[in-house]
């Protein structure tokens, strides 16, 4: 007679950007992370870091109880490619799914220190961003809805002071000094992989699901081609 496993861990996708990161926790503590630069397919590559990721924590994937993923704003077929296998893999293992925005991933673990977490994300010449800050929960809330501007526009209308993070850090700390925010303390990185955080904010926010629910998070079209009518 077979024993199901029990079920006991939470899993963490993050393929956003070329800067991928799986992660298994058991409740707040981490059993096994993996972080890496993906380089060729990332639905290839990610399938094959999930078994190392396994095995390194020494489970069965019968033993993953729910599934975090990030949503974006990133890399339109990187984006695509985790939610998709999230979602193959919540369905096959009949657990919940959970979509994380990113920029709430990089600013989540900064918000605690104290003070505005203002998180960016490069989109050629523009970036995405959002302000954060600790709610009446006690936990980090978005105090400017996520939004598309210039370096320049972003750090004239952002919060003041605040901690900025993601990947344009460089070019937003020129458009600071332009603005006069001498004030501001730029995060290059964070110790913690995204894949960590995105399980740790499901895990805080309640935010797990029927997998079929979640989907992709555009702040603008898709820069794809249109089928044209017939």
């Amino acid at each position: 007679m077979h024993v199901a496993e029990p079920r006991l861990f939470d899993l963490g996708i993050d393929t956003v950007s070329d800067d991928a990161s799986l992660a298994i926790l058991e409740g707040d503590a981490v059993v096994a992370q993996r972080a890496w630069r993906a380089t060729s397919t990332v639905s290839r590559e990610l399938l094959q870091e999930l078994d190392e990721l396994l095995r390194a924590a020494g489970i069965d994937r019968r033993a993953i109880a729910r599934i975090a993923v990030d949503i974006g704003p990133g890399q339109y077929g990187a984006v695509r490619s985790g939610i998709a296998t999230a979602q193959g893999l919540a369905l096959a293992l009949d657990v919940p799914l959970a979509g994380v925005p990113r920029l709430d991933a990089d600013a989540w673990p900064l918000v605690a220190a104290g003070g505005t977490v203002v998180s960016v994300h490069d989109i050629r010449n523009m970036v995405a961003w959002a302000a954060y800050g600790v709610g009446p929960d006690g936990l980090p809330a978005q105090t400017v809805a996520p939004r598309i501007d210039t370096p320049a526009e972003a750090a004239r209308l952002a919060p003041r002071p605040a901690t900025w993070c993601g990947e344009v850090a460089d070019v937003l700390a020129a458009a600071q000094d332009a603005e006069g925010r001498s004030g501001d303390t730029v995060v290059r990185s964070s110790e913690v992989p995204r894949a960590v955080t995105l399980v740790r904010i499901a895990q805080a926010r309640g935010l797990f699901v029927d997998p079929a629910a979640v989907d992709a998070l555009y702040l603008r079209a898709p820069s794809i081609s249109q089928p044209r009518p017939r």
